[in-house]
Order: C-alpha cells, then structure tokens, then sequence
C-alpha cells in the first residue's frame, strides 16, 4: 500500500491505495487563508502541519495502515517561507496568491527583460515567489541574505522525514529554476543576493528524501522509517495521476480557475505570457502550464445570480441541456478574474453579448459553459500554432463531473475528453510516486497507467462543425483586442 499526500492551498488530502491504485481510504482537513490588506495572503505553517498529521492519522481510522511502504507528496507551489538559522519561521507562509509583490516583480521584468526571464526560468514574468523576494530584498534590506529559503511543500517534508527536499517543479514554481540547465539559476539568485546552499535540497522524484521520523509515526500509526518522497509540484503529479505522460497529451484542470498542462518532448518557449515551462517528472519530457485565469469561478458567479447557488453538476448539467448548441444567439467572455485572457490586452474584461427576451437562465447557464469551452479552445489554438502537440485532453476537477462540459469541448476542441472519475488526483499522482521511490526498476509511465483511474471519455459529435465555426467567430471578435498576432 502507498500514501499520497496532497499540500493543497485549502485543504490536506491523503490517500491509501493499493498496487492497482484502488483507493483504500481517503481524508481531508481544511487549512486558512488570511488576506491582508494589499492583496496580500497569507498561511500558517504550524496549522498547515497540524491538518497535514490529522489527515495522515485520519487513514488509519479507516483502514489499515501498517503495511503501508512509501510516502508520496504533492504541494501547491510557490508558497513562500524563511527560516532563520536556527530553523525559526521569519514570518508566516506567503502564498503563490499574494499580490503584494507584482509592482516590483513587473519592474524586474521591465529592467532584465522577458526574454532574459525565458532563457533563465522558463517563464517570461517574475512572478509567484520571485516577487515575493524582491519585495522582501526592497522592505526588508539583508533578510532573505541570511535567511534559509524554503516552500510549502519541502517544510513539511522535512517535518516528517528529516530532510527539507522538493524537486525540479517544485523550484520552477518558485521561478528559481533554470529548465535548460536543470539547476537553480545562479543569475536570478545572484541578483536576489542569495546562494544556492540557501534553497531547499532539490531531488529527484523517485530519491527519498528520508524515512519516516519515529514522532511522526507515533502520531499517525504509519510504519517509522517508510520512504517519504521530495515535495513535487501538485500540477505534475495530478498530469502523472491522470496518464499525462506523453507528448501531445494536455491535462485540463477544470475547477475554480482552468489550467493546462501541455506535454512535450521539446522544451520550447512559453507559449503564452505567464505561462511556466519545466522538466516534467518523465525523464525526457516537458511540461506547459498555462492558467485560464477563469472556470468553475464563472460558473458559481451564473448560478449565484439566477438564484442556483445551491444547485448540484445534475441540476446546472440538466439546465444546460435545455438550451440548444449556441445558446440561441447569446454569447459570453468568461474573463471574470480581474485581467484579459492569454494574448489579449490588459482591461479587457468578460462580457454577455445578443440578450433577448426570449432567454432565460438556461441560455445564460449554457452560454457560460459554452464560452469557457471556446477560450478553451483559443488556447489549445495556441499551443498548436505553437508547434507543442495537442492530440488528447484529459480532464480532472470539479467540472470533470458534468455530462454536459465535456461534450462540448470536444467539439469546439475536435479532441478526445477523458474525464477522470478520482476527484483527488494530484494525491493520487503522488501516491503513484511513492511507488515509483519502492519499484526503481519500473518506468513511471507504466505505474501511472497501472494505477490510473477509470475515465469517461467523448468525442466530437454531431455538432462539432457548429462549434468549429462559433470557435472561429469567437476568435475574430477578440482580435481587435489582441497584443500580438494569433488566434490570441
């Protein structure tokens, strides 16, 4: 039996499965987040530790735990930490979400340039943790200098095993690593004033970082000394839990924001602004992470305001079916998150377009769904006109669970959609890692497909040629709008 054990932004998730990937038991324990004025947002690591030891004790109230043999663990990215140097936290966890540092990250940009930042960190923005850091350098002159830089995810790790570790997502998040040299980059390092024996230990997937401490195992009934994996970032281990694991394959995280994870043989230039590129955790493999920005967010935001928050993916799904293909003429722009989309200038905000009196909420449901599946599809635009592979979506999140979405992003799309039926699957990617630290010999890619979870899947149908034009005429009213050239 594996553990995989999820570091999310709101919640602590652990799974038990077994060598098939059955899942045995699962848990969950919710964690805080406090805004700030500013934008600021922050965590506190004592709580995150705390839910982090109740969900893994939460496992052995369900199950048996005792033969359990490896620990994986999946984090959110580029939460940030100090710790002096007798290991004292400098301040609470500052979270990836924390805008307090985007003034002086875009003023870095502008100074070193976006192409700087590619070659250097596989992204063109110094955003997420790199911002963070120049902010703290500019407040707090010599801090981060003589401090010990530390994430989420190799915090905890370190509570549990020993050794403070995480791998090369895990950094990239952090926009400290360089793809190309498979190292932390000294250039971004020595501009921030910091060394690279400052960063947490960076390991490979399958390296232990430590056995389980005795303290841990007493608190948790798990076996002391079991493996515990590095801290891997959760959008490569939710892209393994879900079988992205070849070129042209493109994980669709569809729940509050919609993000992808294109995967490539190639490393190649961000294709979108804000996009982060990376060593995936398939040796000979790269990954694209591009966020929509919007989702499941404009969904909720429609519901609410047509009197169905409360409503269940039956009832929202069963709505959407009412209204035909296009909505009867209405047209949505799901840019709800406060800034354009991917290629489009910044003020550009989301928009509802051809009311008449002859919709009702049902069209306005379906012309939500509709327009998240056409931007979408602008992305997948993209990526293909940017020569990474598009060839399968495979879907994870809250939205995977419609019977309605997926149809229509095959046919705006003219991909296959494979819905996962493992809500959790970034803890079941790190469960698959825990395999992989106890089974050396054998290639992830095929513990990843022994463990993969059972899928519903769809293809383009019937009105895939509708939505091939409504998709075309959607990119069109959005040119007038766009930065650069493209279906952007």
């Amino acid at each position: 039996m594996f553990i995989g054990l999820d570091l999310g932004t709101t919640n602590i998730k652990a799974l038990l499965v077994d060598d098939s990937g059955r899942v045995l038991a699962r848990t969950s324990k919710p964690i805080s987040l406090h805004n700030l004025p500013g934008n600021g947002v922050e965590q506190d690591i004592e709580e995150i530790f705390t839910a982090t030891i109740e969900a893994l004790a939460g496992l052995g109230r369900k199950a048996d735990v005792s033969c359990v043999q490896a620990l994986g663990v999946s984090s959110q990215g580029g939460a940030l930490l100090l710790f002096d140097d007798q290991g004292r936290p400098q301040g609470p966890v500052v979270s990836w979400m924390d805008g307090r540092g985007e003034a002086i990250g875009s003023a870095f940009t502008a100074r070193v340039g976006s192409d700087w930042l590619v070659r250097h960190i596989g992204c063109d923005r110094s955003q997420v943790a790199l911002g963070q850091l120049l902010r703290l350098k500019h407040e707090q002159p010599g801090l981060i200098e003589r401090c010990r830089i530390a994430f989420v995810g190799d915090t905890i790790v370190g509570r549990l095993c020993g050794r403070a570790a995480h791998d090369a997502t895990s950094l990239s998040l952090g926009m400290l690593y360089n793809p190309t040299l498979r190292r932390a980059d000294r250039d971004v390092l020595d501009r921030l004033g910091i060394k690279e024996s400052q960063l947490p230990d960076m390991l490979g997937v399958r390296q232990p970082a430590g056995g389980l401490l005795d303290a841990v195992a007493r608190k948790t009934n798990l076996p002391a000394g079991i493996p515990v994996g590095p801290a891997v970032h959760d959008q490569y281990t939710a892209a393994l839990g879900v079988g992205a694991t070849a070129a042209g394959t493109v994980m669709f995280g569809a729940g509050t924001a919609w993000v992808l994870l294109a995967v490539d043989d190639e490393l190649k230039r961000p294709v979108v602004s804000g996009a982060f590129t990376c060593t995936h955790v398939i040796d000979g493999l790269y990954g694209q992470i591009a966020s929509m920005g919007n989702g499941g967010s404009a969904v909720s935001w429609a519901a609410k305001l047509m009197g169905l928050a409360s409503a269940g993916v039956a009832t929202v799904d069963a709505m959407i079916a009412d209204a035909p293909a296009g909505s009867e003429g209405l047209i949505f722009w799901p840019l709800l998150a406060g800034y354009g989309g991917a290629g489009l200038a910044d003020g550009v905000r989301g928009r509802l377009s051809g009311l008449q009196l002859n919709h009702g909420r049902s069209h306005v449901l379906r012309s939500v769904v509709e327009g998240l599946c056409l931007e979408l599809g602008r992305y997948a635009m993209m990526l293909k006109d940017a020569s990474v592979p598009v060839k399968r979506l495979l879907s994870c999140g809250g939205a995977a669970a419609s019977g309605v979405m997926p149809q229509i992003v095959a046919d705006v799309t003219g991909l296959e959609v494979a819905c996962t039926t493992e809500p959790d699957t970034s803890a079941l990617g790190a469960a698959m890692l825990a395999r992989g630290m106890t089974r050396p010999e054998q290639p992830l890619t095929e513990i990843s497909a022994a463990m993969a979870p059972s899928f519903r899947s769809w293809r383009a149908g019937a009105k895939a040629a509708f939505y091939k034009g409504l998709l075309g005429q959607y990119v069109d009213s959005m040119r007038p709008f766009a930065t650069k050239k493209g279906p952007a």
